[in-house]
């Protein structure tokens, strides 16, 4: 791997040397981690711990083997010889703490150098309580073992150092390897995102040249003959209906004047009190005039004349009544309403047959002008949630990448810059 031979030592003097892919950035993490000078700083400690603790065990050896001058008083010397013996074990004890770890890994030199720590405590708060009496019988000999703990404690120091500087060092190549996976996700995710809003623009302008190539379709269409026609036969419809509205208008006209007459002749016909022929005609006639039979109407207005007498209408009403079905009878006027009525009905009928006829290929054009304009809707508010997506996807990619270059400038202790052109293609 030539790219991390140039990252690690050669080429300093190429800018390009501290570039890499996205994808060989979990490699050089790889790589770091097994040409970081770690081990190396901690062979160097560890030798000097078990030098330290062979010095140790050899000041404690003495301490063990001194002699007690022979004029100390008796109760002094008991006391410092006793103190002696539990010195030299708490002594002991720490000295065989201090052997390094067969694993050189994180987790295993912290182990050893918190167990080393806790012990030196302990040693320090045994050796403080026994020091004075020990100290009045062999002064230069806790004088050798208090250098030799000072000197242990410093390197206990550096090696905490050491462990602090690989913590960060393994923390920030957890945080890249994490960033650096999130990063791959999100601009694969842009790489589709922006692949198919690019489809989508393409479909979209597609559909708008085809709305308004439809659109002139339609004009052409309305200009021509059979267009022409269609609206023509829509304007013959409107007039037919306007007509039969206003003959609808007349026939209820005809019959208004008849309204009270019908409403008590059908009240006493269903009472019984006379039996009527036409019961069903004068319904019609009241509700529904348009309904009524031609061949219906005569019979029906002789047999409403010959029981107007018996409706209980007053005189002037029964008068009017009488001269208005005389009217309606001689003219034939509800008849021929009527007959103007079903005219109208088949001229429209026949109408809309033809407007149907004529407009299909019309009714085609529309139908796609709407299904067009339906699908830009939906293209567009597809469009613009892409477009927000991707403003947001995007975002959080230069971010990420920001943040990996940022960490892995750190692990590197120089300037580091990532390319992730490559991942984009």
């Amino acid at each position: 791997m030539k790219w991390l031979k140039n990252i690690f030592g050669g080429n300093k003097g190429k800018d390009e040397s501290s570039c890499m892919k996205l994808a060989d950035v979990d490699s050089w993490l790889v790589e770091f981690e097994k040409d970081s000078d770690f081990l190396k700083r901690l062979d160097e400690i560890y030798g000097q711990i078990e030098a330290s603790a062979e010095s140790l065990s050899n000041e404690v050896s003495d301490l063990e083997k001194a002699e007690a001058d022979k004029s100390t008083p008796p109760k002094l010397l008991r006391a410092g010889l006793a103190a002696r013996g539990e010195v030299a074990k708490q002594l002991s004890s720490f000295s065989s703490k201090l052997a390094p770890p067969k694993k050189r890994d994180l987790d295993s030199t912290f182990q050893h150098q918190w167990t080393a720590l806790k012990g030196l405590e302990r040693t320090a708060t045994t050796f403080a309580r026994a020091q004075r009496f020990v100290a009045a019988l062999f002064p230069k000999n806790i004088e050798h073992i208090n250098s030799e703990l000072a000197g242990i404690s410093r390197v206990l120091v550096d090696l905490e150092a050491e462990i602090g500087k690989k913590r960060k060092t393994a923390e920030e190549s957890w945080f890249c390897r994490e960033l650096a996976d999130r990063l791959g996700e999100e601009l694969c995710k842009i790489d589709e995102l922006k692949k198919n809003t690019h489809q989508d623009e393409t479909a979209l302008e597609e559909i708008r040249d085809q709305l308004v190539a439809h659109e002139d379709e339609a004009k052409r269409h309305a200009q021509s003959d059979v267009g022409k026609r269609t609206e023509e036969l829509k304007r013959s419809l409107e007039r037919a209906k306007l007509e039969r509205s206003q003959v609808e208008d007349e026939l209820a006209g005809l019959i208004a004047p008849l309204n009270k007459a019908l409403a008590r002749i059908m009240k006493q016909g269903s009472s019984d009190r006379i039996s009527l022929q036409n019961e069903s005609v004068f319904l019609q006639l009241l509700k529904s005039p348009r309904e009524v039979q031609d061949k219906d109407i005569a019979g029906s207005l002789q047999e409403l004349r010959c029981h107007l007498a018996t409706l209980g209408l007053k005189d002037k009403k029964k008068e009017k009544t009488l001269d208005h079905i005389d009217l309606l009878i001689k003219c034939r006027s509800l008849e021929k309403a009527r007959a103007r009525q079903v005219d109208l009905d088949n001229e429209i009928s026949e109408i809309d047959g033809q407007i149907e006829e004529s407009s299909r290929e019309g009714q085609r054009i529309k139908e796609e002008i709407s299904q067009k304009k339906k699908r830009i809707k939906n293209l567009e508010t597809t469009l613009a949630k892409s477009r927000k997506d991707l403003d947001i996807l995007e975002e959080k990619a230069t971010a990420d990448e920001k943040e990996l270059v940022e960490r892995m400038s750190r692990i590197a202790g120089k300037p580091m810059k990532l390319d992730v052109s490559l991942e984009r293609e």
